[in-house]
Order: structure tokens, then sequence, then C-alpha cells
């Protein structure tokens, strides 16, 4: 058994038994063969026996279903020992289990422990260790998310305000006007907003999130606005132009679900952009997700 082949089958779902034919299995009743499949290597079959023999009561069965897939250091067998554990209130023996993996520097792993540390009131050791990953987008909003339970929100704003101070122009091309800023971790604006917003300093979280000149990752346009035949947030500082890529998209609504760059537009301009062509399908041009309409809302703005 090695990881690196472990890893590329979980990744890709290509030289395994993928998670529903287990499912299925199980479901018919063939047990004995996920049993046999876990036993040869199968990973999805052996975390799904592990799953089900710890439901049994079969704690230590379970946990040897597992043991020759950790045995490899492949941190998501790890992980899945430790959410049994922690789900059996051994939470010592699984924060024991993934400190190493953590400590390694694993991003994921240091994630996952992080939030398991913040969930038994040990939220100030996960802000330490989180601490000096800070330039980490993934670690930023792990740090972010703790800091509220460790009642460290304004140590974990000071962080982000001076990375953000640090942001240098993200081009050398004078027509950027230094407006497009390269700022490591990239959504440290955001974050910073949700503190604000966490705190009641709406204002301040409003006036953040309008800093921004350009929020295009991978050359798509975060606020980019779901007008048709237009591009362009309605609060960008450059002229909005014509756009002929209209292109229908049935994914609208989901994508709206976690634009925190959102929070400032009031809900009769989310009605109005939420709407159907006339041929009945969402337009493509929307921002990334919808959740920040959850503060605009609230605030009723």
């Amino acid at each position: 058994m090695d990881a690196a082949d472990l890893e590329y089958g979980a990744r890709t779902l290509t030289g395994c038994i993928p998670p529903p034919l287990v499912a299925r299995l199980l479901e018919l009743g063939h047990e004995r063969e996920v049993e046999f499949q876990a036993g040869r290597g199968e990973w999805f079959c052996a975390l799904e026996w592990a799953r089900l023999l710890g439901h049994r009561g079969q704690r230590e069965q379970a946990l040897e279903v597992l043991a020759p897939y950790i045995a490899t250091n492949w941190w998501p067998a790890a992980r899945a020992r430790a959410e049994l554990l922690e789900g059996w209130g051994r939470v010592e023996e699984a924060i024991a289990l993934s400190r190493p993996y953590a400590e390694a520097g694993d991003r994921l792993a240091l994630v996952f422990f992080a939030r398991l540390l913040a969930r038994h009131d040990r939220s100030g050791e996960a802000f330490i260790l989180l601490r000096d990953g800070i330039q980490d987008w993934l670690l930023a909003e792990c740090l972010v998310d703790v800091a509220e339970a460790a009642d460290m929100d304004e140590e974990a704003a000071a962080l982000l305000e001076v990375r953000i101070e640090g942001a240098v122009p993200a081009c050398n091309d004078p027509d950027c006007n230094n407006l497009n800023l390269r700022m490591e971790p990239s959504n440290a604006v955001d974050l910073l907003a949700t503190i604000r917003e966490r705190q009641g300093r709406i204002e301040e979280a409003i006036t953040l999130l309008h800093t921004r000149e350009t929020t295009s990752v991978n050359g798509r346009d975060q606020l980019a606005t779901c007008w048709p035949g237009t591009t362009g947030s309605p609060n960008c500082v450059r002229t909005r132009r014509p756009s002929t890529t209209g292109t229908p998209c049935s994914a609208l609504p989901k994508c709206w679900r976690n634009a925190a760059t959102w929070k400032a537009r009031s809900p009769p301009t989310a009605r109005s952009v939420l709407r159907r062509t006339e041929c009945g399908m969402w337009l493509y041009r929307c921002p990334s997700s919808w959740s920040g309409m959850d503060g605009a809302t609230r605030r009723s703005r």
C-alpha cells in the first residue's frame, strides 16, 4: 500500500472502487465484499467499513481496518481515524494523532487540527498555530473562524491589516494605476470585513468591501454583474462596457451563495439581478457566490 497511489486514486477516482459503488454495495447487503476489498487496499471500502463497524460499537475493529492505511503516513487516513475517535469522545487521542501532520506543515492537516482544537475549548492554541501562516488564504480563513471562538477578533484583524497594508501592485503596467494589488492572503479584505461585521462595525465592513478595484481570479471577475449585455459591478470605478457573452447558465443561484462582496447590495437590487431571460435561462454574468447577501438583508441595505 503506497500513499502516492492512495492519493491519486482518491483524487481522481480512477483505479479504485468509487464511493457511490461502495454505498450501493452496502445498500444491497454485500458487506463481506466491502470488507474483503477494504483489506486489499480499496480506500473508500475501508473508510465506509470502518465507519459501519464504529456505528455498530465494534470500535477497535474499525481502527484496525484503517491501520494499514495510516501506516503509509497518508493524511486522509489519519484524518478518518481522528474523526472516528472524536466522535467516540476520545478527543485527546484524536489530537495526538493529528498533531504530527499539522506540525509537519500539511496545510489541510493544520486546518483540521486547528478546528479540532477550537471545537474542544482550545481556540487560543489553534490561533497561535495558524498565526504564522496568515499569508495562506486557507489558513487565514480558518484563523478568522478560530478567532471568533477564542475572542481574539482584534488580534486577527491586526494581522490582516498588516497584510493589506503590505500589498504591492500586481504588475508594472502604468495603466493599472496601482489599483490592482497583490496581497497575501488574497482574501484579506474579505476576512477583515467579516471580522468588522461580526463586531457590529458594519460601515467599516462595507467601506472595506468597496476598496477593491477588481476581484478577477483565474480570468473570472467575481464582481461581474448579471445584467444582460453588461459586465462589471454596479459599484465598479471603471465604466461598464458592452458584453457579448451572455451565456446561459442554470447555476446562477448557486453561484451567488457566498459573495461577500455583495454585502452592500439591497434586496430590491438582488431581485432585479436574479431574473431569467425571455428564454427562461439564467445569465452567466454573476458573482461567484451568494452568501454576502445575508449581511445586506440583515442590515436593511
